[in-house]
């Protein structure tokens, strides 16, 4: 990879002008539509916030092709809007009502008005980043569901560079602790569970159009060159299919620009307190191709993150390091005025030398293991995207190829007993590949009419190959016990949603989703000289509909009422020792287990206030979750799912945006919840005081951003952010050894920016809190409840970025 990354430095150097700026110039193709309609397809092409009084713009935009200045599609696109533009320092575009022209005096006649031209004064309205979360181009503050968005300069000033930190940026987002490449995500407080096995995660995770997982931990791509990152909560079985009952997180990188060369190179050093230390390095090119018809993108990183936990009975010191390195290809090319090319490749290898839990009887960060648990998680991406846009509509067809190999070792010494073994140290190796196919087509009907409405056709194959070997290790070597696992899943479905404008002010969203999901599990167990085959078979078919009503009384206010549903398959239990019996004992797993289904009904308002200034969202919701399903550990520490009973959350999420001043702006959000379980099943031994596992009812965080100007080229820029994590508990019996939660954690950074340079200091848990994240350590520790996972301890970084363009 090296020559070729040093061949494309090269060139990009030599085709970057030196320290030279220009107008902002992009690739347009913008249907005729209405002037709203225009300005957010202008926003998400142009990639750009947009803010101010968009709704209030009136009239059609011409359509609009080709390259051509930011500056000249918005007087364009307002020509004949009776709206005014300006375009912030920061890049982004606020849209103003223009303003009346005086009435002229009796004598002299005053002199015609002069059209309206961009508005030249500063205004500390906030932006909006543009959204394509609901497959149509909408701003957070209006769409008619619970949407929040970050951009990519929100992303890189909160220092966010994993889905594990930004749940200190979105209200009622949490990832467990478990380690970079381990952690399973969880919005709103529907928690299925901490752990991770079988069952399909209730968030979907995705990469523009594509997810990345199905059964699997979060891949924890880096954050790195990203447009911006839309999280939407509730079930989005309509539109993303099974599974993400939860909520949905995408990921959107920077698309290839075809207007402009690119070199970006950035590093960074960070210090913990009692720990190794950590670097970064990375880089970032574009170059336009074909007469500026086409362009591809280069992304390449690595890291190290230094250790900080001792294991003294193996005698080692900061066993915990970790690496993850990875990049992104790109490419993007214009068939036509109206149709679009792209695709690329996404890889990335994470391996950590040990996981970073603790003992509580432990002093300081110490344990002891007796044996290492490493880490490894490959994930890599190949995909291509056909795009047409033009008065007759918009198409959308995305096919790609995921594979995601993961596997982790545990500690199994206290396990071996459960299989007649004698040994007095074990280990526990899960290895596990998922390869996954997936086409998916959505056609929408064009802008500005009544009955605007979008249909589609996905298509998935998931298989899924997992082994599992128990081995003793001393003080003789031996196999104990493994399985050979292999699941088959192909889902079909066609989607379909309706808006429908009742009148100007009220519109009615409806629609659904019908899908058929084939399933068949194939197990081998082999433990000593005995073996316990399986084969099984299974298909759910279902309908997931939304219905929803969006009132907008004026420019300022929105609100929205909505029900929807979201489902998962149901699924086969293989694992446990040769005399498992399968019954349908308390803690025995059937061989079946059972689809789950998530019923959600949802109240929000979304208002802006003081001229902009403020943004306020809120919503009300309560979810109806029918027939669990949860990941658990057997007393012998393997897996298996169970129908746990049925759940319900009620819950308010608030968030408020406020620029008081042009260079400060202040992000807070919080969630209050009741998640709980509301009806126990005999086959499992969960209570309703106990809340759902993992998932704290209290969560809530504030965000500063402060920017000011030093010289004409340079900028002094500050960002702070202060989150507090509810109490929870890690499993469903309310069992006071198992709380986790209930800390304050911090960040905090001052930098200075130009126009090529950005450099920064920071530091995380300034005040070295050693709160509980995680009450896990691993599956045969579990019903000891010893473990504790703390926070990384105090740490001091810098970074530093050099771009040119």
């Amino acid at each position: 990879m090296e020559p070729a990354l040093g061949g494309l430095v090269t060139l990009l150097l030599a085709a970057s002008p030196a320290l030279a700026s220009s107008p902002r110039t992009f690739s347009a193709n913008i249907p005729a539509q209405t002037v709203r309609g225009a300005l957010l397809d202008l926003a998400v092409q142009a990639r750009v916030s947009l803010g101010g009084d968009v709704a209030s713009c009136t009239g059609a935009s011409p359509r609009l092709t080709g390259s051509m200045r930011l500056d000249t599609a918005l007087t364009r696109v307002l020509a004949d809007s009776n709206c005014v533009y300006q375009i912030r320092p920061d890049g982004a575009v606020i849209i103003r009502r223009a303003a009346r022209p005086a009435a002229p005096p009796p004598a002299p006649p005053a002199p015609a008005p002069r059209p309206p031209a961009p508005v030249t004064a500063l205004s500390p309205t906030l932006s909006d980043v543009i959204v394509t979360a609901t497959r149509s181009s909408e701003s957070p503050q209006t769409a008619p569901t619970a949407l929040t968005a970050f951009t990519g300069q929100q992303i890189i000033e909160s220092g966010a560079v994993g889905a594990s930190d930004l749940s200190a940026l979105v209200a009622g987002m949490t990832v467990t602790n478990l380690g970079s490449g381990r952690n399973k995500i969880l919005l709103r407080g529907m928690s299925d569970g901490a752990f991770t096995g079988q069952t399909q995660s209730t968030v979907g995770l995705y990469l523009n159009r594509v997810p990345l997982t199905y059964s699997a931990p979060d891949p924890d791509l880096k954050l790195i060159d990203i447009n911006r990152v839309e999280v939407v909560r509730g079930p989005q079985g309509v539109l993303y299919g099974t599974g993400p009952i939860g909520g949905v997180l995408r990921i959107v990188p920077q698309a290839p620009d075809t207007e402009k060369r690119l070199l970006s190179l950035s590093a960074g050093y960070a210090d913990t307190r009692g720990g190794d230390p950590s670097g970064e390095t990375a880089i970032v090119g574009n170059l336009p191709l074909l007469d500026g018809r086409g362009a591809v993108r280069l992304v390449a990183y690595e890291e190290e993150t230094g250790g900080y936990i001792d294991d003294e009975a193996l005698n080692l010191r900061r066993v915990n390091n970790g690496r993850r390195s990875g990049g992104r290809l790109s490419y993007s090319f214009d068939l036509t005025p109206e149709w679009n090319l792209s695709g690329g490749g996404v890889g990335q290898q994470i391996k950590t030398e040990d996981t970073h839990y603790i003992y509580r009887t432990v002093n300081g960060a110490r344990r002891e293991n007796l044996v290492r648990e490493p880490h490894e998680n490959i994930f890599s991406m190949g995909y291509a995207r056909l795009v047409g846009n033009g008065d007759w509509g918009r198409l959308e067809a995305t096919a790609a190829r995921v594979s995601h190999s993961f596997v982790s070792r545990y500690d199994a010494s206290s396990g071996l007993k459960f299989f007649g073994s004698n040994g007095r140290i074990g280990a526990l190796d899960d290895h596990r590949d998922i390869d996954l196919n997936v086409l998916d087509i959505a056609y929408s009907s064009p802008r500005g009419q009544r009955l605007r409405w979008l249909t589609g056709l996905f298509w998935s194959d998931t298989v899924i190959e997992n082994n599992v070997d128990l081995t003793a290790l001393w003080p003789t070597q031996y196999a104990v016990y493994d399985e050979h696992r292999q699941d088959w899943q192909s889902e079909f479905a066609g989607f379909a949603q309706a808006t429908y404008d009742l009148t100007d002010d009220l519109s009615l969203i409806f629609g659904g989703r019908y899908y058929v999901v084939d399933y068949e599990t194939a197990s081998m167990v082999r433990q000593g000289k005995d073996e316990r085959p399986f084969d099984g078979k299974g298909r759910t078919s279902g309908f997931s509909p939304k219905l929803a009503l969006s009132w907008r009384p004026d420019d300022n206010w929105s609100f929205y009422g909505q029900i929807s549903q979201g489902h998962r398959a149901g699924g086969f239990n293989t694992a446990g020792p040769i005399t498992e019996q399968f019954a349908s004992a308390v803690v025995r797993p059937l061989r079946a287990y059972g689809g789950d289904s998530l019923w959600n009904y949802e109240f929000g308002a979304k208002g802006v206030m003081q001229d902009g200034r403020i943004q306020m969202r809120a919503a009300l919701f309560y979810a109806d979750w029918r027939n669990l399903q949860s990941d658990q550990f057997l007393p012998s520490g393997l897996s298996y799912t169970v129908n746990v009973g049925d759940g319900a959350n009620t819950g308010l999420e608030i968030e408020a945006n406020w620029r008081p001043i042009e260079s400060l702006e202040i992000r807070t959000n919080a969630l209050l919840a009741h998640p709980r379980v509301t009806r126990s099943y005999d086959l499992f031994n969960s209570k309703g005081n106990s809340g759902l596992p993992g998932v704290p009812a209290v969560s809530t965080n504030i965000n500063v951003s402060w920017r000011r100007p030093m010289s004409d080229r340079m900028d002094l820029i500050a960002d702070g952010s202060v989150a507090y994590v509810g109490p929870s508990r890690l499993t469903f019996d309310a069992e006071k050894r198992h709380k986790m939660g209930d800390y304050v954690t911090a960040r905090a950074s001052i930098g200075v920016e130009t126009g090529h340079w950005r450099a920064s200091a920071y530091v995380t848990n300034p005040f070295n809190t050693s709160a509980n994240t995680f009450a896990f350590g691993d599956p045969f520790r579990l019903p000891e409840a010893l473990t504790t996972t703390p926070l990384r301890p105090r740490t001091i970084g810098v970074t530093m970025t050099w771009t040119t363009n």
